[in-house]
């Protein structure tokens, strides 16, 4: 899921950042790079890093402020997950949150791996894809944020809905976290959320398959156990369940089916 990323990198931290061909301000600009965007460190001139950006295959010189070196050893992962943490709360900082979870992930060992990371890309990507789905006519910056967080595994889905184009995380990562035993009751329920979203379910879709979607947004919301969530987690759930119910409701109803039962658990 994660790119490998090298020993010696930095992760840019602003969007629209010139890669100059050479360390001055007047040099061509060979690109632009943005947030989240991972760089290799080559060098330092005259407060500018030479880097290597693997994504487009370019080799250049960054202002130093732009970036944020990052090390990828077990001593630095502690750090790399508190900035992840401010990161996964803060809107509008996706793709750098998402580069920071890669190299959490990098650099946290085996053993001491949780679930959390895992929760948190799949949040952000989760928020991005509404983003870009929010963008008037898909702006430049929304898809080069998507393409961003592509260069670590995140795959989105895209399709028409209501004259406009509706983008969403095919959650991988949140399939990933239902797998994991040590992952929190809350962490499971986001995960259930984020893949039983009725919008992001594609509107061609045809009676059959859609039958068997509801099914499985249905075994996966009943899965999980209300005990041990907040109050708002809960309202969320019923919510979720009310209306896959009366979609399961609805299929039955249509099949001719007997369907009471799921009518009455949509209410």
């Amino acid at each position: 899921m994660i790119l490998a990323l090298t020993s010696t990198v930095a992760i840019v931290v602003l969007d629209h950042t010139s890669l100059r061909a050479a360390p001055r301000s007047a040099a061509t600009e060979l690109t632009a790079l943005w947030r989240g965007d991972v760089v290799e460190i080559r060098g330092e001139r005259a407060g500018y890093l030479k880097v290597y950006e693997y994504h487009r295959e370019r080799g250049g010189y960054l202002k130093s402020e732009s970036v944020r070196p990052v090390a990828l050893t077990e001593s630095a992962a502690p750090e790399l997950l508190a900035v992840l943490r401010f990161l996964r709360d803060t809107p509008g900082s996706e793709t750098l949150g998402i580069s920071y979870g890669a190299a959490y992930l990098k650099a946290v060992p085996t053993r001491s791996l949780t679930a959390e990371p895992f929760d948190a890309i799949a949040r952000m990507a989760e928020r991005l894809a509404d983003e870009a789905s929010g963008s008037s006519n898909r702006s430049a910056d929304a898809a080069a944020h998507l393409e961003v967080v592509e260069q670590f595994g995140i795959r989105m889905q895209s399709f028409e809905r209501n004259g406009g184009m509706q983008v969403c995380y095919d959650g991988e990562l949140f399939r990933r976290v239902l797998t994991m035993a040590a992952a929190t009751a809350e962490e499971r329920a986001h995960a259930v959320l984020g893949l039983t979203r009725p919008d992001c379910i594609d509107p061609s879709l045809g009676p059959v398959p859609r039958a068997a979607l509801d099914d499985e947004r249905r075994e996966l919301l009943d899965a999980i156990k209300a005990a041990d969530l907040t109050a708002m987690m809960r309202t969320r759930l019923h919510v979720r369940r009310a209306g896959v119910f009366a979609s399961v409701a609805y299929s039955q109803a249509r099949r001719g089916e007997p369907s009471g039962m799921a009518a009455a658990r949509s209410r």
